[in-house]
């Protein structure tokens, strides 16, 4: 965490204290002159590889990810929202998002449930092939939504509506980027959440395949 100004990080230090949370952070060892390098969340555009697309694409078709046990808890509620994917990166592209969005915020499991968690994959698969445009009309469609889900996933979501992604995205995209193995990039999508990093991918990865055909139609045109 960087806290560039002196009287945020006392601020910031007092409220830890006050919530009593002093024994579980470290606060010793803050200091106002510590140096911390900031983190830059937002994805920029860059070049993917277009057969680990197509690998994962068809792995995650396959079945490679099993959901049999998670989604028997949620009366095949995951499985549902998951089937939802290639619809929405279809209609996001062409620019009708709202057509799909209500069936997704906040639509199954977890604290960032699932359509939410997709959602953030589409918007990381947009800013990364530079479809600028389409994510901005992804992000105003799905603002008035988020009163549907959770306070947690709000902010999940209003961070990726303005370019911003956590860490475990831009590791994903780098998979993309350097052609990782299907089987390396499913593993670490495992590796966050019961199901968050894998419902992510989905979307990421079925944005990514339809950008590819979109982009395919358009040079045959």
């Amino acid at each position: 965490m960087s806290i560039p100004h002196p009287i945020e990080y006392s601020r910031v230090r007092g409220d830890f204290v006050l919530a009593g949370l002093g024994a579980i952070v470290d606060l010793a060892r803050w200091s106002v002159d510590t140096a911390f390098e900031p983190v830059d969340l937002v994805l920029a555009p860059g070049n993917l590889d277009r057969a680990a697309i197509v690998a994962v694409a068809a792995a995650i078709a396959s079945g490679a990810v099993s959901i049999a046990t998670i989604d028997a808890r949620f009366d095949g509620g995951l499985a549902r929202v998951r089937s939802r994917a290639a619809d929405l990166a279809t209609s996001v592209l062409s620019f009708e998002p709202e057509q799909v969005l209500p069936d997704l915020v906040g639509a199954g499991p977890g604290t960032t449930p699932s359509g939410d968690d997709m959602i953030v994959g589409c918007l990381a698969a947009l800013a990364v092939v530079g479809r600028t445009d389409a994510a901005r009309r992804l992000a105003e469609a799905t603002a008035p939504l988020l009163a549907a889900t959770t306070i947690t996933s709000r902010h999940y979501l209003e961070a990726a509506a303005s370019g911003r992604f956590a860490e475990h995205v831009h590791d994903l995209v780098a998979g993309f980027e350097t052609g990782r193995s299907a089987e390396r990039i499913l593993e670490h999508a495992t590796r966050w959440g019961a199901t968050s990093g894998v419902d992510l991918l989905i979307g990421m990865t079925a944005t990514l395949r339809a950008d590819l055909a979109a982009r395919s139609e358009e040079g045959a045109a």
